[in-house]
């Protein structure tokens, strides 16, 4: 009889158990899109996660076009002690405060949506405030940190929504998300140069507030998760965050705090020096678009090498090539075409670190398989945010160290800017410090073999 009424409903010990309820749950995964593939995931990709990132990045990635103008007019150009400080800072935070979005993002997975909203529309607010700005603190608040708690909430709300999309091409995935803020930062450059110079910083920035927030529109559209979490869902939680202790975690993260003292710099400096060479403002923002297309290249060749190598090989090109372009295409430098080919080369290797995250997280997980790949993206994200905001100070201060004493050093060296660039390079060099964890495994592997 209980047999007979097991074929007409499920009784409630085999739910418990698990058996009908791991058909009921397989059944309702495969209603949603399927992942790494066909027309959601593809759309959610190029036109959610690429469009917003493009927005959100692009924008403090073209921050040197801004310090160039801000120091020469007033009223910034008065008091433009600061000045370089207001870009990291805008990275710095939203850097700094990605663990602990995603923290609370990944307990509280049904506000996810909203969240995106509110932080897109604060860095519209942000931008907007910024316009009437009038002295460099009015800007580190607004441009830096206004903005980059807007864009940071936006930031995490994207990668985990993306985390949920690709599975087999993952870094491929966020190779194409991180190319994102590199075609922001292609376009972003000239268009507010020309108009910087046309029309001033205020009209400027009131027009890309109105032009981010119509764009806006259609990337939130197409963000959305794909699969649509349960009432009481708490992924993981503080119990994942085992990973922190782990010694491979604390060796990549050195490499991240390095190599971000170092990354920022030129893209942050490169069109003030540029102009030393002769090179108009429009030039020199050129440049730096020519900087941020090479990164797009980096980021998706960055990606595509994660998803069939081990993560230390692409930590070991992109630092050595990084540091490579510092110490010789930027150190010796003799005009302005010389410059730009610096430019392009330092974007193919620097901008491509952030899509080694992946690989990084995958890694850390080996050891710590309860850790959420989002969340070790989240601290990737602040490590780097502390070298962020530190180098602005820093590169100031060795410029002014530089300045009259590197007269007799050749070429670039020679300049103010020598000390910095012996720092730029020694620090992306130093990025590729977790490439010794690898070695350090490997030689002991062959050891433990041997002794067998």
């Amino acid at each position: 009889m209980r047999s007979q009424e097991r074929g007409a409903e499920p009784d409630t010990e085999s739910v418990e158990l698990g058996e009908v309820g791991e058909e009921l749950r397989r059944a309702s995964v495969s209603a949603y899109p399927e992942p790494d593939r066909g027309r959601h995931a593809w759309l959610f990709l190029w036109m959610g996660c690429f469009l917003m990132i493009a927005l959100t990045w692009g924008f403090p990635f073209s921050y040197g076009v801004f310090q160039s103008y801000y120091s020469t007019q007033p009223p910034f150009s008065n008091h433009p002690e600061g000045l370089p400080a207001v870009g990291t800072t805008a990275l710095g935070v939203i850097y700094l405060s990605s663990p602990p979005t995603f923290l609370v993002l990944q307990r509280y997975q049904r506000y996810r949506r909203a969240a995106l909203i509110v932080g897109a529309v604060t860095t519209c607010l942000a931008v907007l405030a910024s316009a009437f700005a009038s002295e460099v603190w009015h800007l580190l608040l607004t441009q830096g940190v206004l903005y980059g708690l807007g864009a940071s909430v936006a930031n995490t709300v994207t990668i985990q929504f993306l985390n949920e999309w690709f599975v087999e091409r993952k870094g491929l995935a966020f190779g194409i998300q991180e190319s994102g803020a590199g075609m922001g930062g292609v376009i972003i450059p000239v268009l507010m140069t020309w108009g910087l110079e046309k029309y001033g910083h205020r009209t400027m920035l009131v027009a890309w507030f109105v032009a981010i927030s119509l764009l806006s529109v259609p990337s939130i559209y197409f963000l959305r998760p794909r699969v649509v979490p349960s009432v009481d869902a708490a992924a993981g939680g503080l119990g994942t965050l085992g990973f922190l202790a782990t010694p491979i975690f604390a060796v990549l993260q050195a490499g991240n705090v390095f190599q971000a003292l170092g990354n920022f710099l030129p893209g942050i400096h490169l069109p003030s020096f540029a102009q030393s060479f002769g090179a108009s403002p429009l030039d020199a923002a050129g440049m730096l678009s020519l900087y941020n297309a090479a990164t797009v290249i980096g980021a998706i060749c960055t990606g595509y090498l994660v998803d069939r190598f081990h993560v230390s090989v692409s930590l070991f090109l992109l630092s050595l090539g990084a540091a490579a372009a510092v110490f010789l295409a930027w150190g010796f430098a003799a005009d302005f075409s010389a410059l730009c080919a610096f430019a392009f080369l330092y974007g193919v290797f620097a901008g491509g670190w952030s899509s080694t995250w992946v690989g990084i997280g995958l890694e850390v997980q080996k050891r710590s398989p309860r850790a959420d790949l989002g969340l070790l993206w989240g601290f990737a994200a602040a490590a780097r945010g502390v070298g962020s905001i530190a180098s602005g100070p820093i590169s100031e201060r060795l410029i002014a160290d530089g300045l009259g004493k590197t007269a007799w050093w050749p070429k670039s060296y020679g300049t103010s800017y020598g000390i910095l660039i012996l720092f730029n390079g020694i620090m992306l060099a130093l990025g590729g410090v977790g490439c010794a964890a690898r070695v350090y495994e490997t030689v002991k592997r062959i050891s433990h073999r041997h002794d067998e």
